[in-house]
């Protein structure tokens, strides 16, 4: 029973962690077009 509490929660805790860091990479991406937008689409 505890065990598969701990492995549930590391699971969730992964998957949360994963979406934070992915979304970090999303706003690095979105703040690096925003702040480059002329050098990679040339307008």
């Amino acid at each position: 029973m505890f065990n598969r509490f701990v492995v549930r929660l590391t699971a969730l805790s992964a998957l949360l962690l994963g979406f934070n860091v992915s979304a970090l990479y999303f706003l690095l991406v979105v703040l690096l077009l925003n702040t480059h937008h002329r050098e990679i689409f040339g307008w």
